[in-house]
């Protein structure tokens, strides 16, 4: 299996390589604050996944990576219809918390 903390990662870059768009999309300022909240908790769970170090193999962890792929790819394709933003958001929510799970399951890598 890869790295778990790999789908904490790529949640944030993929979500910064749309950020703008996503923003552009939303209609009201609830959905800007929204949006902005979950990316800047994407880029601190990105910044922790950086230096740690996760058990693969334990079985909560394979089932969270399991879920957050599945869920990053729906933020992908979620993001090339950006008709319902809200929709978009909530993925976006489900999988920053998913990735929170998995980032508090790690141990600080080596320094």
């Amino acid at each position: 299996m890869a790295n778990a903390l790999d789908d904490v990662k790529n949640t944030f870059l993929s979500l910064d390589s749309q950020y703008n768009m996503l923003l552009a999309g939303c209609k009201t300022q609830e959905q800007r604050d929204a949006l902005t909240a979950q990316y800047s908790a994407a880029q601190q769970h990105y910044q922790s996944a950086l230096n740690a170090v996760l058990n693969d193999d334990d079985a909560q962890v394979a089932a969270l990576s399991t879920q957050l792929k599945a869920l990053n790819t729906q933020v992908v394709q979620a993001t090339s219809q950006v008709g319902d933003i809200s929709k978009v958001i909530d993925n976006i929510t489900a999988a920053v918390s998913l990735g929170a799970k998995l980032i508090t399951m790690a141990a600080p890598g080596p320094v």
